[in-house]
């Protein structure tokens, strides 16, 4: 399985992390985790990677933070979407739609990207 460059996903973590905390409250093993399962192999991140998004994405007022106690009697730090990160995910959405038909339309999709059987006497 092909994964993901990080020149190719410069940009998109953030949209990446929007989506999963759409779904609700979430703390940030938990969104690593959640986004690695979800991304089925293709994409892993860290969470070294993954903190400092969510710092900049509540700096910027995408989600807020509030200090929960786990089960296991720790206290974890909740993320969850504010209005404006709600708003902004729906224009990543539409962007990354546009995006995705240009690629296709002048890249290809990819199963061309797979070798395409010969066929015998077929002249390339």
């Amino acid at each position: 399985m092909t994964r993901l460059s990080k020149q190719a996903l410069d940009g998109n973590v953030e949209a990446l992390l929007l989506a999963i905390l759409e779904s609700g409250p979430s703390y940030g093993y938990a969104i690593v985790k959640d986004l690695n399962v979800r991304a089925e192999g293709i994409l892993r991140l860290g969470e070294g990677t993954v903190y400092p998004v969510l710092y900049r994405m509540e700096d910027k007022k995408l989600i807020i933070a509030k200090w929960r106690l786990a089960e296991n009697g720790r206290q974890r730090k909740y993320y969850r979407l504010t209005p404006k990160g709600h708003r902004t995910l729906a224009a990543s959405r539409r962007q990354w739609e546009v995006l995705s038909t240009v690629m296709t339309k002048v890249v290809g999709s990819a199963e061309r990207l797979s070798p395409q059987p010969k066929v015998k006497g077929a002249v390339s």
